[in-house]
């Protein structure tokens, strides 16, 4: 089958892009850079060079395909209106094409105006779902465990770890690893015709921030929690260069987190892909950029 990907040899694609070619698909990778042509190559798979907001080149590079997996790429949450753009973009692009079969990454929190920046994913799956005659399933990762490297910085040069979450509230976690495996089986149920859910949410462990504590402590890792205000935590955003409106976003997001049983009430009650890679796993991996 012709499956053709977003998202380059990112910490995502880099997982199942082998398995999909020792599979005997063949797959083609888009990447904005082409420099990194050659490593897509390398692994089996033809590198497509070009925009993902090149309406054209996606339309032309997603013709022929059995399959077409997006992913959002690019934009940085720079604001709901380059979404919105994007949204429109992909959803031509597979009209255009005529490709019928689709995986789209999206996130939890698109299912509510409470997630705050979250919710932009929204706009990603309605624009997917309007399309008539293609069958879309959408993968929701919770909390992506690598974001937590963004801790480094502070603890090293503070021994701390400021977060706008209490440290009690218990918080669903995904590595990219396992996210990988969620879309490899999609992709494989959309093949083969598998009737499956139209969402598919991937979670590889719940912790408290408390827990993450712990992890680091069996690394060898002295950390101390600090609960800071979304005020502050919007604030802290807005001089490290973000739009008022994106940090708006992000406190909102930190604020509804606040309440676990909405924000994780539709995972709950799902078959959601429970991974393998547990808060233990990833702390290791962790301490190991924290101490190069």
């Amino acid at each position: 089958m012709k499956i053709t990907l977003l998202g380059s040899l990112g910490n995502i694609n880099r997982h199942f892009i082998p398995r999909l070619i020792a599979d005997g698909h063949e797959v083609t990778v888009i990447t904005s850079r082409s420099e990194g042509a050659a490593a897509i190559e390398k692994l089996g798979a033809k590198a497509a060079v070009g925009l993902n907001n090149d309406l054209d080149f996606l339309s032309r590079t997603f013709t022929g395909s059995d399959l077409v997996y997006l992913m959002i790429t690019g934009i940085a949450f720079s604001s709901v209106t380059s979404m919105s753009d994007l949204a429109k973009i992909y959803s031509q692009a597979i009209k255009n094409s005529d490709v019928i079969k689709v995986i789209n990454l999206s996130s939890v929190g698109a299912q509510s105006p409470e997630a705050g920046i979250l919710y932009e994913y929204h706009a990603m799956e309605n624009a997917l779902d309007a399309l008539a005659g293609v069958t879309v399933k959408h993968i929701r990762p919770v909390g992506f465990y690598t974001n937590l490297l963004t801790e480094i910085a502070p603890l090293k040069a503070q021994g701390k770890i400021f977060e706008a979450i209490s440290p009690e509230t218990m918080r669903a976690w995904v590595h990219p690893s396992d996210i990988a495996d969620a879309v490899y089986n999609r992709i494989n149920d959309l093949l083969t015709d598998k009737a499956v859910s139209k969402i598919k949410y991937v979670v590889s462990d719940w912790a408290t921030g408390t827990g993450w504590i712990n992890a680091l402590a069996t690394n060898k890792i002295t950390a101390q929690y600090i609960t800071i205000s979304v005020e502050n935590l919007i604030e802290n955003f807005v001089k490290a260069g973000l739009p008022k409106v994106v940090a708006d976003g992000f406190g909102q997001m930190n604020q509804f987190q606040q309440s676990p049983d909405k924000l994780y009430q539709e995972i709950k009650s799902s078959n959601y892909h429970h991974g393998k890679v547990k808060i233990s796993d990833f702390a290791k991996e962790f301490a190991q950029v924290y101490y190069q």
